[in-house]
């Protein structure tokens, strides 16, 4: 597994045009940013251990592969700060929802917009939030829809490199 640099992220998610494609990709980046970290929570990381323990637990069909369930053991472990284990989890939901919805859903939809104000990591920053509340109850034209919808996409991609750098410490 290739771990990812903050330019590939950023390319990866910009280059996505829709909300199910970028959650898709989002879940997909954090997935590995887990996997990659959970080996770190095992003794010692000694080889043997790695090999017939750790590896069998974070296989493609171990039960570690599940993003809720790798997570909910970071953080039983005490080893994630719990802003961070909910806004990961609220992400996955958010993905969740969104593959198994019956409607496409846009980035200037409210849901969207939903979940960026429940998202810790953008609420703590205050110059991204104004930004979007600002554009959203703001008199929209068809050039102001897209560019809102621009900001929103540059929000939730700052969410997610914001989490990846807080995974990575």
């Amino acid at each position: 597994m290739i771990l990812l640099n903050e330019d590939d992220v950023l390319e990866r998610l910009e280059s996505q045009n829709d909300v199910a494609s970028f959650m898709n990709v989002a879940h997909d980046i954090l997935l590995s940013s887990i996997r990659e970290f959970l080996p770190s929570l095992f003794v010692n990381n000694d080889e043997e251990i790695l090999e017939y323990a750790v590896k069998p637990l974070l296989a493609k069909s171990g039960p570690l592969d599940d993003i809720d369930i790798a997570l909910r053991l970071i953080y039983a472990l005490g080893r994630m700060d719990k802003r961070l284990y909910a806004d990961i989890i609220c992400f996955s939901q958010f993905c969740n929802f969104v593959r198994t919805g019956p409607d496409e859903i846009h980035f200037q939809d409210n849901i969207v917009y939903d979940l960026i104000t429940n998202l810790n990591v953008i609420t703590k920053n205050a110059p991204i939030l104004n930004a979007v509340k600002n554009m959203k109850y703001a008199d929209f034209s068809v050039y102001s829809e897209i560019r809102y919808s621009n900001m929103v996409k540059t929000a939730l991609t700052l969410a997610v490199t914001s989490m990846l750098k807080e995974l990575n410490l």
